[in-house]
């Protein structure tokens, strides 16, 4: 990986005692040498969590988000590691991926697939994880021309946050084992925009509809909440 800037931030530390205080925090790409730091914090995180929202890397796969078959942007405040998120960009690695959501490998070719984000208890709240993802896009988009990512529809937070960054559900397939995931794609310089006007509005809960919504050529693009519940707002791209 080429040299990249190291970018400094001031955000929150929430303790646990109750103190918040605002501390200094680098953001970075990471290395080999950071494979302990990585492996014990995506470990924290994933602990306790349902792979039904979470699919959690085994340390084989962490370690080769460390290696030229991928990337690993960090955190950190203090030598520790507090974000990491990654993504896979060996052309393997990425047709293994999209296969796994049912995409070709030969539409998407020129794709980078997104492993995770996973953030410190402590230092939630200030929006890191928009911050690598930018920090990221901008390595990624000097080789690819998108980025592809899954979400489960049961995690609302992670949903919410990658749609507020640009991306479009293009697609929902049973993947990870048997997990039903919304496939997403971020396009760097689009050749058409996303039409909002007459969009449709389909509960969360409704597959069926925006699989139907997705088969006539519509994609995702908000969540919103109603006295019924959360909802995806459908729109067409188109010139």
């Amino acid at each position: 990986m080429e040299n990249n800037v190291v970018m400094q931030l001031f955000v929150q530390r929430h303790m646990p005692d109750g103190r918040s205080l605002t501390v200094p925090c680098t953001i970075e790409v990471l290395s080999e040498k950071d494979e302990k730091f990585s492996i014990e914090l995506h470990n924290e995180v994933a602990l306790g969590l349902s792979r039904d929202i979470f699919a959690a890397s085994t340390e084989e796969e962490l370690r080769r988000f460390l290696t030229e078959d991928g990337i690993a942007v960090g955190a950190r405040y203090d030598g520790r590691l507090v974000c990491l998120r990654t993504l896979k960009i060996s052309p393997d690695w990425v047709r293994e991926s999209l296969a796994d959501y049912s995409l070709s490998p030969e539409r998407y070719e020129h794709s980078a697939v997104t492993g995770f984000c996973v953030v410190d208890r402590e230092f939630r709240g200030n929006n890191i994880q928009f911050l690598t993802q930018f920090y990221a896009e901008n390595i990624v988009s000097r080789r690819f021309d998108s980025v592809v990512t899954t979400v489960s529809p049961k995690n609302i937070f992670s949903l919410q946050n990658v749609l507020a960054c640009g991306y479009y559900i293009i697609s929902i397939e049973w993947t990870y084992g048997g997990y039903l995931r919304f496939v997403l794609k971020k396009e760097f310089h689009p050749k058409d925009p996303l039409w909002t006007h007459g969009h449709l509005r389909i509960p969360i809960r409704d597959i069926k509809r925006q699989k139907e919504a997705l088969s006539n050529g519509s994609v995702g693009y908000k969540i919103v909440r109603g006295p019924s519940g959360f909802a995806i707002l459908y729109g067409r791209i188109g010139p």
